[in-house]
């Protein structure tokens, strides 16, 4: 049986309150830690149902908001059990592309379902695979640290100790990434957090070094196929 099988999904109501942060962390935790057999057990003990807040009139886009957003947090979930950041932030734009795609609810919700099992078991592949070296490690720490710095392959080769070909080179074998993309990700991912809080795209481009508003918008729009302003829109 699958997750589709077992959750339903309700709009929060008076009597029905909104699906409680405990609960949400317990099905969060098991992507974390790779624990299928976990997940499925936790999901079928708080009834089989996920009750979301009322963020759209229209039912298709409101199972659309929802999947959106429990993609981006089981993707965050993933990277913290230690999936590999490009694969993981690659998954959950073709998850999120994928339900874009669909105009039934139902057919939302079990896209979902099948996507958060396929990310559990991707971190618990994950874990039997080698860990990072230790200049990647070194470089990694360093631009989720300095994420509002302007940041350059010279600059992070010269923070390693190494020259920047090699660098580039061991990060690309390792990370399934380039360091410049790498880099122009973990911005983009501090964005979205800027604006939950409402920081305006002319005050996120002077502190994360964008080089104008149109460039962050088009890397936004490309990385999360909707704009800063849509996404703003969403979290409402």
């Amino acid at each position: 049986m699958n997750i589709g099988e077992l959750i339903s999904i309700k709009t929060v109501s008076d009597d029905l309150p909104q699906t409680r942060y405990n609960t949400e962390l317990k099905i969060f935790t098991c992507v974390q830690l790779g624990d299928l057999k976990r997940l499925m057990a936790e999901i079928e003990k708080v009834n089989a149902t996920i009750v979301a807040g009322n963020i759209s009139d229209d039912p298709v886009t409101q199972f659309k908001y929802l999947a959106v957003s429990t993609v981006t947090l089981a993707t965050r979930y993933a990277i913290q059990g230690g999936l590999n950041e490009k694969i993981a932030y690659d998954f959950s734009d073709k998850s999120i592309a994928k339900v874009d795609r669909i105009d039934s609810a139902d057919d939302i919700l079990t896209a979902l379902a099948y996507d958060i099992i396929t990310l559990t078991k991707m971190v618990a592949e994950n874990r039997l695979k080698p860990k990072q070296s230790p200049h990647v490690k070194k470089c990694i720490s360093y631009i989720n640290e300095h994420l509002e710095d302007k940041l350059t392959v010279k600059a992070l080769a010269e923070i390693c100790g190494i020259s920047p070909d090699y660098l580039s080179q061991i990060f690309k074998h390792e990370m399934v990434d380039n360091l410049n993309s790498y880099i122009l990700t973990r911005k983009l991912e501090y964005a979205k957090e800027l604006i939950a809080k409402g920081t305006s795209n002319k005050e996120i481009c002077k502190t994360l070094k964008f080089s104008s508003s149109s460039y962050f918008v088009t890397a936004f729009k490309n990385k999360y196929h909707m704009t800063p302003s849509e996404y703003k829109s969403m979290l409402k």
